[in-house]
């Protein structure tokens, strides 16, 4: 995919926003105004009659929606429902679909997650279709401040939210089964206060990633999405926070899950998190396997299973994966009474220095 940012150009010339990449070549620029007044689309209750539409193969995204692309727009105390959802039906883009402005805050709305539907994919086997009721493209400053839902644990009922390009985002005080930057988030990316549900945190990008003061039911406490190189270009902090791994399942709980066998270009280079910060966090991992030893900081990057299969791994990679350079960790506690343990892959702590009470290297 080309390359492409998003930004606020000031009167005065200065740029609010992070230009990510240097371009050989611009191909295209597009310029929207911003309105000097906000615009505030308030209450409402809608419902969506469901889809039933039969596509054996592939799958077709539906836009029943309200379309926002206008920037300084406050969407408050909007509610939505869907209903009549069925045995066969196909995908939903959101909503709440916003795209290519700035400054959008929606406010106190209820949104509703959908039923995870299956269709045959492009390598001819069975794949899930993601169904979202929120959704953002090429916004700068995306604020989601009191929005909640019902089921955030409800495994049947895809993650309420997904976004692409998107410049400074921000949770507070929210109630949803995830929130999810699929091709990237750059700037601040800050989860405060928050209920996360099943489908968790996941992110892709660059930038300061921050959770404090939130309970998170994921199966990782943050995830960085390995279809996009497991990448993130910045630091992360976790503060004050709870985690309950996979909603309270059995599990080995790994707190970053991060995969990148270092085989495929993603077109620049790739590499966990630089600097991660721990500080005051409860882990509720009492419903762990027998043999449990305790949390992992971070997966395995170079063997995960769902990468390595049928790799020879005394393989150079030709696209490495950088390690993570520095974890810090204070007051980190588990309902085990387990220590923290960095990575079943003992490679990673020849090349990451962890600093803090119940680190193991």
């Amino acid at each position: 995919m080309p390359q492409r940012d998003s930004f606020i150009l000031r009167r005065d010339g200065s740029i609010d926003g992070v230009i990510n990449w240097d371009y050989d070549a611009i191909t295209s620029i597009e310029a929207r105004p911003i309105d000097e007044q906000p615009l505030v689309l308030q209450g409402g209750v809608f419902s969506t009659i469901a889809n039933r539409m039969h596509q054996p193969v592939g799958y077709n995204y539906w836009a029943r929606n309200i379309l926002v692309n206008r920037s300084k727009t406050q969407v408050v105390d909007l509610t939505h429902y869907v209903v009549g959802e069925t045995a066969t039906g196909h995908p939903y883009n959101g909503f709440i679909n916003v795209r290519q402005c700035a400054d959008i805050i929606l406010r106190n709305c209820f949104v509703t997650p959908h039923k995870i539907y299956i269709t045959i994919g492009a390598a001819e086997r069975p794949v899930k279709m993601g169904s979202y009721d929120l959704h953002a493209n090429d916004v700068v400053n995306l604020s989601l401040i009191g929005c909640r839902m019902n089921h955030i644990l409800d495994t049947t009922r895809w993650g309420v939210i997904a976004s692409n390009f998107c410049t400074n985002i921000l949770l507070e005080d929210c109630i949803l089964s995830r929130m999810d930057t699929h091709m990237g988030v750059s700037g601040g990316y800050t989860i405060r206060r928050c209920t996360l549900g099943y489908m968790g945190i996941n992110a892709i990008g660059r930038g300061l990633l921050t959770v404090e003061g939130s309970t998170l039911y994921g199966e990782s406490l943050i995830k960085f999405r390995p279809d996009y190189g497991s990448h993130w270009d910045g630091d992360v902090v976790v503060r004050n926070s709870r985690w309950i791994p996979a909603g309270g399942q059995k599990c080995q709980p790994y707190m970053f899950n991060v995969q990148n066998n270092g085989m495929h270009d993603f077109g620049h280079a790739c590499a966990m998190p630089r600097n991660i910060s721990i500080a005051d966090l409860f882990i509720d991992d009492r419903n762990h396997p027998e043999d449990y030893k305790g949390p992992y900081l971070c997966t395995d990057p170079w063997q995960a299973p769902s990468l390595s299969e049928g790799l020879d791994l005394s393989i150079k990679p030709p696209f490495p994966y950088s390690p993570c350079r520095t974890i810090s960790i204070s007051d980190l506690k588990t309902a085990s009474g387990a220590q923290p343990l960095l990575s079943p892959n003992s490679e990673l702590g020849r090349h990451t220095a962890v600093d803090g009470p119940g680190a193991i290297v």
